[in-house]
């Protein structure tokens, strides 16, 4: 793997390659291909693409917004195993926080409370803001962690 990474938006192209990484990472617990092919659609400027100097996909963030014009979610972040610890997760979360509409103030996201990238949401500035022990059903609890743009200008 070439060390330079580029980000971008996600295209179509890049479909196969998301939903690829996305069963990679998320195996049994994941968003269905057809899912990334709507959020192309809903949500084109917060879908976003890591790739490889040789333009192979190796990491994505999906957000969206929320019926409160000043909140925005991460609904998912995938890096690819050999590219874990490289900072992309953390480039991911850079580039969407500074291309955010003015109006959010708040970005919000979930996470398994023993998913290591808690430590990467950490670093990025997001706090523990609740708990909720069958988020995703029963079993499967979640941290909420939110990010107050005011705290980090």
């Amino acid at each position: 793997m070439n060390d330079l990474i580029e980000l971008s938006v996600a295209t179509k192209q890049d479909l196969k390659a998301v939903d690829a990484l996305e069963q990679q990472c998320f195996a049994g617990h994941c968003y269905p291909d057809f899912f990334f092919r709507q959020a192309l659609d809903c949500w084109p400027d917060s879908f976003l693409v890591a790739k490889d100097g040789d333009a192979k996909v190796i990491g994505y963030l999906l957000a969206s917004n929320s019926a409160k014009a000043d909140i925005a979610w991460i609904l998912s972040i995938a890096v690819s195993d050999s590219a874990r610890g490289k900072g992309i997760g953390t480039r991911l979360i850079s580039q969407l926080l500074a291309t955010l509409p003015p109006e959010v103030n708040q970005i919000n996201l979930t996470v398994d409370p023993d998913n290591p990238a808690k430590a990467l949401y950490l670093r990025s500035g997001f706090t523990e803001n609740g708990f909720e022990a069958d988020y995703f059903g029963e079993g499967e609890p979640r941290l909420l962690m939110s990010y107050f743009k005011q705290e980090h200008n």
